[in-house]
């Protein structure tokens, strides 16, 4: 007798479809409340993430993410905002790393809300906030009498050691300088925090290539490398998820 597979097939499916009912992310908006889910990037549940609704006055309301990552909270009156933020040890220290949130539009009390969030390594935080999600370096060139102006003839290659703050590897990173009054210049923006060996050539066009030679600029006391290893720190002097390194005076571009 042949097995019956269709009605097989249509309970199947009706499972999945009750499962993806019950999972945080497919909750309908709850009028009085906002409810979400955090996740890392590979779409993992981030316990523990402390999630702010920030709301009039001082209407704020805090919750944690439970074991699948989701929250919920009753809001009462007025228009809100969602913000996300955890803590992470990576190389000895406690990085604070802020969530992307989905949408950072407001929502109403009214109505209600969704907000999820992500832990992305890098980009852009979307306005009204400012600044990016990764880390970024100071690079301080013109540490004696020589000063590069012209840092976007400079290539910068990071090659990361070991895995980075979230667990993943990523490829060696190729920048190049920032260009002259640009956010880039003196730095390399946005990059995931973990440990890396830099190495950077200078090359104007029609100029001899300069191999860039780099050292830790807060520790001191340590020789000039070309191929410098160094981590991204939690707390740096006056920043928080940076480094600094100094670059050996260059000399003179000469022609080819």
């Amino acid at each position: 007798m042949a097995t019956p597979i269709l009605p097989t097939i249509a309970l199947a499916a009706l499972l999945a479809g009750a499962a993806a009912a019950e999972t945080p992310t497919a909750r309908p908006v709850e009028p009085g409340f906002v409810h979400g889910v955090a996740t890392d990037a590979a779409g993992q549940p981030l316990a523990g993430v402390q999630v702010f609704i920030d709301g009039v006055g001082d209407n704020n309301v805090f919750v944690t993410t439970k074991e699948d990552g989701s929250y919920r909270a009753r809001i009462s009156f007025g228009a809100y905002r969602a913000y996300a933020t955890m803590e992470r040890t990576f190389e000895d220290q406690t990085f604070k790393i802020d969530l992307k949130p989905d949408e950072t539009d407001s929502f109403d009390a009214v109505d209600g809300g969704v907000r999820n969030f992500t832990w992305a390594l890098t980009g852009r935080k979307r306005p009204p906030d400012m600044g990016e999600y990764g880390a970024f370096l100071y690079v301080n060139l013109g540490t004696d009498h020589i000063y590069v102006e012209d840092q976007d003839n400079i290539t910068y290659t990071l090659t990361p050691v070991g895995a980075l703050i979230d667990g993943s590897t990523i490829p060696p990173i190729v920048r190049r300088g920032g260009a002259p009054r640009t956010p880039g210049h003196g730095k390399i923006l946005d990059i995931p925090a973990g440990r890396y060996v830099i190495a950077g050539v200078y090359a104007p066009p029609g100029m001899k290539p300069q191999v860039l030679r780099f050292k830790d600029a807060w520790a001191g006391g340590e020789g000039f490398s070309e191929s410098f290893e160094f981590v991204i720190r939690a707390e740096g002097h006056f920043c928080t998820n940076c480094a600094s390194l100094d670059v050996e005076s260059l000399k003179a571009p000469e022609p080819q």
